[in-house]
């Protein structure tokens, strides 16, 4: 069954048990309530489906170990090739999974504030990140074009942005990659789909 679908059955019976027990309560009270049940009951339905349906589109991933966290963060970029590290920070939906692809690859799903790393050839490349499920489709995709070169090592931020009718997904790099790594240390971090491209 989709997960869409399994949201809005799951909203459903929460709406009849809490537009329930709200008309069972309130039938104690003299006083007439006719649509105070149904519009409780309604409503908690609907935020139950809608953050069930928001995080329709999360992986279960745990996270690495502090070693090889460690290791990732003192490691040399590849011969000839680049290494990058996708980083998710904010607070706005900082729950939801953060889908990031590389010239369209997927390399990893993040949450806020976890950080991954892929090594890359050198070369132009095109990061773009987007959630998935129900999410999706309220915020614009994010996108970075970069050139990397050998031995470069290069640091992400995806951050959420806000727009009037629909928000999106900023990307920008981080001009100093030390203070950034040093940042990162204290981060969780996902492990990559794949390691390198």
């Amino acid at each position: 069954m989709p997960k869409i679908a399994q949201a809005l059955i799951i909203g459903f019976v929460v709406a009849l048990v809490v537009g329930g027990g709200m008309g069972w309560l309130l039938s104690f009270d003299p006083e007439p309530h006719a649509m105070t049940p149904l519009m409780t009951g309604a409503g908690a339905g609907a935020l139950t489906a809608f953050i069930i349906a928001t995080l329709a589109g999360n992986r279960s991933i745990a996270n690495v170990s502090q070693a090889d966290k460690r290791a990732a963060l003192e490691r040399s970029p590849p011969e000839g090739k680049a290494l990058i590290f996708l980083v998710r920070r904010g607070y706005m939906a900082k729950l939801v999974g953060m889908n990031f692809e590389i010239d369209s690859i997927p390399v990893a799903q993040l949450k806020s504030p976890h950080f991954t790393c892929v090594a890359v050839p050198a070369g132009p490349h095109t990061i773009t990140a987007a959630f998935g499920g129900f999410a999706a489709g309220q915020s614009k995709v994010g996108g970075f074009a970069l050139t990397a070169t050998p031995g470069m090592t290069a640091v992400i931020e995806a951050r959420m942005l806000w727009g009037l009718v629909q928000g999106g997904i900023g990307l920008s790099q981080q001009t100093d990659v030390a203070a950034a790594k040093a940042r990162l240390a204290g981060k969780p971090m996902t492990p990559p789909d794949v390691s390198e491209i």
